[in-house]
């Protein structure tokens, strides 16, 4: 089932974050997935905090990611990066990212997520619980 939930943060691109050439360096794409796609999910209450304490759970560790850069952004560049949940699974989530600059898009990606706990096996995936698939699927 697809989200409608969607957040979006505004970042601007400092020189640490470009190459030499003056260009944002690509990983610096995949940790504000990340930190988008963390901002998402403290929207509907599930930081990591509450997974933890409420839930008994890891967290929604990152199994998946990739990307597909349509123009560069350089230093002092301001990025809108949104994330929204394309899609939900029995224990995975699938991030969509959209970074742009004005109109143009800069990078599109998605991010593969699944629910971590804790068992005597160690930290494997386990189906996402009803209420946090309830948050998620809030719009």
């Amino acid at each position: 089932m697809t989200s409608q939930i969607a957040h979006a943060i505004e970042l601007t691109v400092d020189w640490g974050d470009c190459d030499p050439a003056g260009i944002v360096f690509y990983p610096r794409y995949f940790a504000w997935f990340d930190r988008g796609a963390h901002r998402l999910f403290e929207s509907v209450g599930l930081d990591h905090h509450a997974i933890q304490t409420t839930y008994d759970a890891v967290g929604l560790g990152l199994v998946d990611a990739q990307a597909s850069f349509k123009r560069p952004a350089t230093f002092g560049d301001r990025i809108r990066a949104e994330a929204r949940i394309e899609r939900m699974g029995k224990s995975s989530l699938t991030v969509e990212h959209r970074l742009t600059v004005g109109e143009a898009v800069i990078v599109v990606g998605r991010e593969v997520r699944v629910w971590m706990v804790r068992n005597e096996a160690g930290v494997t995936s386990a189906p996402l619980p009803d209420t946090v698939r309830a948050r998620l699927e809030a719009s």
